[in-house]
């Protein structure tokens, strides 16, 4: 075992040779205890750390570690960026978020908000968002996605036909399902207006039984109605609708087609001019 007097000999030893690493500026100063301060924050770059021990050891001053928090914040920025790229590709809906929202449902706002703030906590849940084309449905799924990611979460924002196209493209098909419950959060939007083939059938139940065995969060988006969920027309869809509904909580998103609102805003200013 080492002595107490040993020990501190071999610190001060350390600290002395540390010492000659503490970055010196023309600004620096040493105050009345002998510790160097920066001239700049006015803050220790040097502290000892045993009330008994005279060596002084490097710190970082205010500035120096305010600088590296900027540089750490700008390499989290850095990572979520590269996870939002992988989570939407080239969309535009990789800038939705609840900041922007415009606050005309209000209802499905706070209902979206709630879902990410528990999913965020390592919950597990299910939403479908359901109801007309152009209603929001898909600017809010995203928004819970930017949501995860800000939360050094992983997710990805996919529908059926893009699936459909990896699986074309990747040999190794198992890989493509792995990548799709190994995130933190699966987006599928437009669930069920893909083409009508056993296929896509096939993609659709694998996607929906692998992620539920995965036991992660999974938000869906779509034209259909409860009435299709409901009663499925076929076997297939009994299947899938089957497994969906063993965690799926539902939320009927209604209003106008904002896209054809906003056709009309345009042609209302060009016919007013």
């Amino acid at each position: 075992m080492i002595e107490t007097d040993e020990f501190t000999n071999v610190f001060k030893a350390i600290a002395i040779r540390a010492a000659s690493a503490v970055p010196v500026s023309e600004d620096d100063y040493t105050d009345e205890s002998g510790l160097l301060i920066c001239g700049k924050c006015r803050t220790p770059k040097q502290c000892r750390p045993f009330p008994d021990c005279d060596a002084a050891v490097f710190c970082l001053c205010k500035c120096m570690a305010d600088a590296d928090n900027e540089m750490a914040e700008r390499r989290h920025q850095e990572q979520i960026a590269q996870r939002r790229t992988f989570c939407f590709g080239g969309s535009d809906l990789s800038g939705a978020s609840f900041a922007a929202d415009d606050g005309r449902n209000p209802e499905l706002t706070a209902c979206c908000r709630s879902f990410a703030e528990r999913i965020t906590a390592k919950g597990n849940d299910w939403l479908l968002l359901w109801g007309g084309c152009g209603t929001g449905k898909s600017y809010m799924a995203a928004c819970i996605a930017n949501a995860a990611l800000c939360a050094d979460m992983t997710a990805r924002f996919v529908t059926v036909p893009e699936v459909e196209q990896m699986l074309w493209r990747e040999r190794d098909k198992a890989a493509v399902y792995d990548e799709m419950q190994s995130v933190g959060l699966l987006v599928i939007d437009d669930f069920g207006c893909e083409r009508k083939t056993e296929y896509m059938d096939e993609i659709k139940f694998n996607l929906i039984d692998g992620r539920l065995r995965s036991g992660k969060p999974c938000v869906l988006t779509t034209n259909l109605t409860m009435n299709d969920f409901s009663a499925p027309k076929d076997l297939a869809m009994k299947r899938i609708v089957s497994r969906l509904f063993e965690r799926l909580t539902t939320f009927q998103v209604q209003g106008e087609d904002r896209r054809f609102a906003a056709l009309r805003d345009r042609a209302g200013r060009i016919i007013s001019r």
